[in-house]
C-alpha cells in the first residue's frame, strides 16, 4: 500500500512552459485528505518550493537543489556545503566556460548554471576531479555535491515516516530523477518522460507533466 509519494517539479507537474497543472493541484490536495503523504523535491531553490508548499498546500517536507535541502515548519535544512560547488563555479565563471542563473543568489549548497558553446562535457570532467558532480535538469545545469541527489530526499523521508521503499511512490520525467528510483520503490514517469527512465518505470501515465501526476495520484489504490 502506497503510503508517501514524491514528486518532482518541473516537467512532472509542470507543463513543458513551466505552467503548474491544476489536477494535479487538486489530486494532491486529495490524496492528502485520505491521508497519503505527499512531498515534492526539485533543483529549484527554497523561496520557489515554500511557495509551493504553501500555495499547493503540501503538508510534508519539501526538497531544494536535488535534495540539498530541506523547508519544513518554517525552518531550513541544508544537508551539504556551498564551498565546493561555489569555488568551482566562480573559477569556471571567470574562465567563461558557463554562465550563472538568476536563483542562484537564493541557493544554499549548490550552483545553476548553463554552459558556454561546447564546454559541458569539460566542466563534468573538471567537477569529477574536483568530487563534485553535473546534472541536466532539462532546464540547467547544477553544480552538486557528490552524494547530494533526490535519492537522499527520498531515503530522507523514509526515515522521517519509517517506510518501507515498497510504501514509496515517486514521479519524474528527467535524469536528474533516476535518483529516486531505488529498487523497491513503485516508480512512475508521465508521457512526455526521457525515454530511459520509461525503461525502468513501473508505470508509465497516458497522459504527459501535471495530468500524468493527476492521473496516477486518483488512482492509487488500482496500483
Amino acid at each position: 500500500m502506497i503510503k508517501l509519494v514524491l514528486l518532482d517539479v518541473d516537467g512532472t507537474l509542470t507543463d513543458p512552459g513551466r505552467l503548474i497543472s491544476l489536477r494535479a493541484v487538486e489530486a494532491i490536495r486529495k490524496v492528502q485528505k485520505d491521508g497519503i503523504t505527499v512531498s515534492l523535491a526539485s533543483g529549484n531553490v527554497i523561496p520557489v518550493m515554500y511557495g509551493l508548499k504553501t500555495f499547493i498546500g503540501v503538508k510534508a517536507p519539501v526538497f531544494a537543489e536535488n535534495g540539498g535541502a530541506m523547508f519544513q515548519n518554517d525552518e531550513i535544512f541544508p544537508f551539504f556545503s556551498m564551498e565546493g560547488p561555489k569555488k568551482l563555479f566562480d573559477r569556471l565563471e571567470k574562465e567563461g566556460k558557463l554562465k550563472g542563473i538568476l536563483s542562484n543568489r537564493w541557493r544554499l549548497t549548490s550552483m545553476a548554471y548553463v554552459p558556454s558553446g561546447e564546454y559541458a562535457g569539460e566542466i563534468a570532467e573538471t567537477a569529477e576531479n574536483e568530487d563534485l558532480v553535473t546534472v541536466d535538469s532539462g532546464f540547467s545545469w547544477h553544480l552538486l555535491n557528490r552524494g547530494q541527489d533526490k535519492g537522499f530526499a527520498l531515503d530522507k523521508l523514509k526515515e522521517i515516516y519509517s517506510l518501507d521503499y515498497g510504501e514509496i511512490l515517486v514521479m519524474g520525467d528527467s535524469y536528474n530523477d533516476a535518483p529516486m528510483f531505488r529498487k523497491d520503490v513503485v516508480k512512475v514517469v508521465p508521457a512526455n518522460a526521457e525515454e530511459g527512465l520509461k525503461k525502468v518505470a513501473d508505470h508509465i501515465t497516458k497522459e504527459g507533466n501535471g495530468d500524468g501526476v493527476a492521473e496516477i495520484l486518483l488512482n492509487l489504490r488500482s496500483l
